[in-house]
Formats: C-alpha cells, structure tokens, sequence
C-alpha cells in the first residue's frame, strides 16, 4: 500500500542579523550570561533524510561557538512526527569543553538514541530531527537553545543581532517517489496564462529529480515566449511528468505567482489527488507533495 505523506523539503536553517551600535569604538557585550552555537553542515552531506536508507547515512556537521563563553555544550537531538508527536530530546553527545568540534553520526546512531524509533520502517516522510546544543555556564546554569517543541528558547537581543548563523539543524526525513506518470491540471483566474516569475510570463512548475531539472509545465500566456514547453488555451491546461523508477529525491518547485491568479492540482500515477492550491496559495518554492514509492 503506497504513503502518502505531505513533506516541505527545505532544510530549516535559522539565520539571525548582525548589526553593532556604533559607540566610539568600544562596543562589548556581556557573554556571561547566554551563548549561542553556529551549525554547519559539511561538503556533502546530506541537507535531508531517505527515510528506507537513512540506517546507512552519514550526517556530518560541525558545531562552533558564536557567542558567549559557556563551560560545556551538550549535542541533543528531538525528533518530530508528521503528526505533531515529540521524542525526546536526547543526548548525542555530553560535557564537550571544546570548539569546533566535527560530528558523523551514522543513521543507526541517531535511530538508537531515540527509544520510540525502533528502525527506518518507524520514520516517515513529513517528519524532522532536530540537532542543537544545551549549554552549561560557568555558574552551573543550563541555556537550552531549544525547547521540547523544537522552537528558539532564546529571547536577549543581542543574540538577534548576529548574522548568518544556524544555531541548529534541522533534517526533514523524506522517501523516495512512486514512480509513474503524474498529472498537472493548471488554471489562471483571469484567463490570460500564468504570469510566475516575470510580469508578463516566467517559468513553470519544475519537476528536480535526483538534483537534475527534469521537467516543467505551465499554462502558456499571450504576452511573451514561455521559456519551457508551455499549455493550454491561457484559462486551463494538462500536461504530465514522469518519474523513472529507483529515483531517490523529486523536489517540485514553484516559481511564484505575479497577480494572485493562478491554482493547480497534481495527481499521482494512480490518480491520487497530491497537492490543491486554490488561487494565489502557492508561494514561490518547493512544493509539500509527495507519493512514496512502495
């Protein structure tokens, strides 16, 4: 029996701003009394998770100090259901009085240190693992960069003003595609094509497979040359993509929508109904749709 699952493939990555008062030049702040980490992920590493190959994966990060002068950092993971339900957090790794400090942990790791996650066949698409650190100061007090629902629990202000920092991680766990032939039924509102990315027309739906732009529709409009195949007679049209069988990643991306006047629905091999969106709910990116493979 297929899943299906609805699953936003962007890899959560918070970033703050930085922005100093110019006081003289003798700005400082006091970093006793918080700390923050920056995450990173390492030159290939995974950005997500294949739920069916995940046991055999290797996530690799790094975890600096950004700010603060903390005694130690604990490395803790929680992990998120589709549903809403929380495991943990747990602890991956305890009592780390260094920085940087590199990090591969293996998916039989991770699956291990989370007692409700028996195996790869209890993760489904639509869920998330969350890593971030837990600091211990120098006064023995615990900062938890997150709390048990996976949102910042942090409020100083100066921690607001730091930029291009992930000060944690976030792997959304998706599977790979049923394979097929999918349907796109696209319509405009106003009855003159999809205006997407550009004021007059733009690109369409694009269809990345494995990493590759494979394939892009999108209702044709009567004011310039669509930069793809484009459909239909401006108020409706149909075109399909087909998904060849042992892909591991589809990522559906939409460009945008100029005038709030366009609404699709993509269906499955098997006619499933995936993914409605009525005019003007789609915003630009990846589209929450998926099919698993059996």
């Amino acid at each position: 029996m297929k899943n299906l699952y609805i699953l936003s493939l962007l890899l959560a990555l918070f970033a703050l701003n930085i922005s100093c008062d110019d006081d003289g030049g003798t700005s400082s702040k006091n970093l006793s009394k918080g700390a923050l980490t920056n995450l990173t992920l390492a030159n290939g590493s995974p950005e997500f998770i294949i739920n069916s190959t995940f046991a055999n994966t290797e996530l690799k990060f790094s975890v600096d100090l950004s700010f603060g002068d903390p005694e130690s950092f604990d490395l803790k993971a929680l992990y998120k259901t589709f549903g809403g339900e929380f495991y943990g957090p747990v602890t991956i790794d305890a009592n780390v009085g260094s920085f940087p400090k590199d990090y591969v942990l293996t998916g039989s790791e991770v699956i291990s240190a989370f007692t409700e996650i028996n195996s790869v066949s209890d993760m489904n698409a639509g869920d998330n693992i969350f890593f971030y650190a837990a600091f211990t100061m120098k006064d023995g007090t615990v900062l938890e960069t997150l709390n048990t629902k996976g949102e910042p629990n942090y409020y100083a202000a100066d921690f607001n003003q730091i930029g291009d920092n992930n000060y944690f991680l976030a792997y959304p766990v998706t599977c790979a595609p049923q394979p097929g032939v999918y349907r796109i039924e696209m319509h405009d509102a106003y009855d003159d094509g999809w205006q997407t990315n550009d004021d007059n027309g733009g690109n369409g739906i694009q269809l990345i497979l494995d990493g590759e732009l494979t394939a892009e529709v999108g209702l044709c409009n009567p004011y310039v040359d669509s930069p793809y195949n484009c459909v239909g007679d401006y108020t409706d049209g149909i075109d399909t993509v087909t998904i060849p069988e042992g892909t591991a990643i589809a990522i559906w991306q939409f460009p945008g929508d100029q005038y709030g006047e366009i609404s699709f629905e993509i269906y499955g091999p098997n006619d499933e109904l995936l993914l409605a969106s009525g005019p003007g709910e789609a915003v630009s990116g990846p589209l929450t749709v998926i099919l698993c493979a059996e």
